[in-house]
């Protein structure tokens, strides 16, 4: 089946966690408005995901298709895990023809929409949705701050005193997230993190996504819709 737009604002993300998590976070915290949301492997031909997979997702051609006229904004959510993270965003919109947002606090333009970045955790903080997620992660699996960084160390992951040991960041915020998951979620260990939010075995209404909550709720007013 063909893609159609469905909605006036459309969000594209890295990965299938990243889109599972805000699916839940938007449907559990009352006046965020709602979008369309799709990861970057699954809105490209190639089925590139990650930041490398925008400029496939964004390319000219989505103008041809169905319910585009009535969109009325793109948001692209990119984890902030490099230096270079923001700047790799631009490049990708760049590269597909558009023009991007100069900074974390401007807009630019997708074939006359306007297009926000919103860096997670945030502009300031290098990191990733893994990242930002430990304090609900530790608040549903306390042991989890222990027992976590323990199996780590054992694993090389991490320093013997809790430095990352991996070269990259990234990583290391992915395999404690996914530690904590296998370790604890007796029900069904398998799970990512996506589809725990989506289930509500890990909760949106910590205060640790206010951050982000508050960017949403302030979107149209942000993008001057």
């Amino acid at each position: 089946m063909a893609f159609e737009f469905t909605k006036s604002r459309f969000l594209l993300c890295e990965g299938d966690d990243d889109k599972g998590f805000l699916e839940a976070l938007i449907a559990s915290r009352a006046g965020l408005p709602d979008f369309q949301i799709c990861h970057a492997a699954e809105f490209n031909y190639k089925k590139q995901g990650g930041r490398s997979g925008f400029r496939l997702s964004l390319d000219r051609s989505i103008r041809l298709l169905t319910g585009f006229a009535q969109l009325r904004a793109i948001l692209i959510v990119s984890d902030n895990d490099t230096t270079t993270s923001f700047r790799e965003v631009q490049d990708e919109l760049t590269a597909a023809g558009h023009t991007p947002p100069p900074d974390a606090d401007s807009v630019g333009d997708v074939l006359g929409k306007p297009v926000a970045v919103y860096m997670v955790p945030s502009t300031n903080i290098f990191g990733d949705l893994e990242s930002l997620s430990l304090p609900t992660i530790y608040q549903t699996w306390p042991k989890a701050r222990i027992c976590v960084p323990m199996f780590l160390r054992c694993s090389g992951a991490l320093k013997l005193f809790g430095g990352a040991k991996w070269p990259k960041r990234s990583s290391v915020s992915k395999a404690r997230a996914r530690a904590a998951a296998v370790g604890f979620n007796r029900d069904d260990p398998y799970k990512g993190i996506g589809r725990l939010f989506q289930m509500g075995t890990l909760s949106t209404q910590h205060a640790c996504f206010d951050g982000i909550s508050t960017f949403l709720r302030n979107f149209d007013a942000f993008c001057g819709l």
